[in-house]
């Protein structure tokens, strides 16, 4: 068939198909039209109840005037609630002396409060089956020995984390201040004596707590800070977070830490230094409100995704009793706390309180939180106070006598 009589047969059959929906009145479905995004409903949007709002004035004008009384230079506050970060702020000036505002991504150190991020993290490799909380440390990592073999065998990951190995107190602490490496000091911890029988009595560590790095690395081949980075602050959203000395000073919105000099110089700005970035998982992570506000809301159970309720759950069941009131104090009717792993964990009442302190190079820090309340808070000062320590329980009292939630209203 010619090429011609082939087109003249496709136009007969358009012309037949076009006079049979003439006739039958079937018309072809117009295309679709485009949705009005103008008439689309608004998603709702969480506000805050006025009850709230009115405590957090109040709180802000109380800490706002605290600070100024404790001549402390600058702070920074987040709060969360019920999976959102409701108050999020910085206050006063980075720097004695120097105009430049606090504000809520200003980076401080974090001291001791880096502790938590290493069980949190160490909890993320426990779901993978890479780490088990009951296994012995020195199968991970053969150069934990203790002064008595049968209990480095015996010593486990659970044991490290919660500072019940039966190693004296701050064993080796000085070494991790004078810069020595972990390579160096972990294997130097079987010439301690040791003081207890494993998980029978809390000791503060820094230098066996941080030999949980090594045992992370070793497990991953990956080293610590990139495991912080990669499995923490990137999934967090935690941008201004970072382990390490270069990082802090290259910030551009960094709080330069104080000590007080005298009575008429009040809180004088120092050096920032190097000390705890050998031992980041002891006292060597930097982050701004802003970023230990999200750090909260996965404390508090919000980022399934990163790391399972229950796991957290582990984290934060106590193991240990501690007997000394010196954190329980500010809290009223609470006289004894425990510590879980990387946690201190208290009863306010019925209301459990999870929490920790860190100081380091004229850097303190304070978070807390209710993990089966939702609500947390963390301060952050560029000066050594226990100011902070005076204000947190406020703000549980708060939430713990009144039924104070965030309104979902549409608007």
């Amino acid at each position: 068939m010619s090429v011609i009589r082939i087109f003249s047969v496709i136009l007969l059959l358009i012309a037949v198909v076009g006079s049979y929906l003439a006739f039958t009145g079937i018309k072809p479905e117009p295309p679709a039209a485009e949705p009005d995004l103008a008439s689309e409903p608004k998603p709702e949007e969480w506000v805050m109840d006025d009850s709230m709002t009115t405590f957090l004035d109040e709180f802000e004008q109380s800490f706002t005037e605290g600070l100024i009384a404790k001549q402390i230079p600058g702070a920074a506050v987040a709060i969360v609630k019920d999976g959102r970060v409701v108050y999020q702020k910085g206050f006063g000036v980075k720097e004695a002396g120097n105009p430049e505002k606090v504000d809520e991504h200003t980076v401080f150190r974090l001291g001791s409060v880096s502790k938590g991020f290493a069980s949190v993290l160490t909890g993320l490799f426990v779901e993978e089956g890479l780490v088990r909380w009951d296994y012995p440390v020195s199968k991970y990592l053969e150069e934990f020995k203790l002064n008595d073999p049968e209990q480095t065998n015996r010593v486990q990951v659970r044991h490290l984390l919660s500072h019940t190995s039966g190693l004296p107190r701050h064993a080796y602490t000085n070494l991790v201040e004078d810069g020595l490496t972990l390579d160096r000091i972990i294997p130097r911890l079987e010439r301690v004596p040791l003081i207890a029988k494993e998980g029978d009595q809390l000791s503060y560590q820094n230098a066996a707590y941080s030999a949980i790095e090594k045992v992370l690395e070793f497990q991953t081949n990956t080293d610590f800070n990139s495991l912080l980075h990669e499995r923490l602050f990137s999934p967090l959203g935690m941008e201004y977070s970072s382990a390490s000395y270069d990082s802090i000073r290259n910030s551009g919105n960094v709080a330069l830490p104080h000590v007080y000099y005298s009575r008429a110089r009040g809180r004088v700005p120092i050096s920032i230094s190097r000390k705890y970035y050998n031992a980041v998982s002891s006292g060597g992570i930097n982050a701004s409100a802003s970023d230990m506000g999200e750090w909260l809301l996965l404390l508090t159970g919000h980022q399934p995704g990163v790391i399972s309720k229950e796991t957290l759950e582990d984290i934060y069941t106590p193991f240990v009793t501690m007997n000394n009131r010196r954190y329980s104090r500010h809290w009223v009717g609470v006289n004894k706390s425990h510590y879980a792993m990387g946690w201190r964990v208290l009863d306010n009442h019925g209301q459990k309180i999870v929490y920790h302190g860190g100081y380091v190079n004229g850097y303190r820090s304070e978070i807390a939180f209710a993990p089966e309340d939702g609500i947390g808070i963390c301060i952050l000062i560029n000066t050594s106070s226990s100011y902070p320590l005076t204000v947190i329980p406020d703000v549980f009292e708060y939430f713990r006598s009144e039924t104070h939630s965030l309104g979902m209203t549409a608007e």
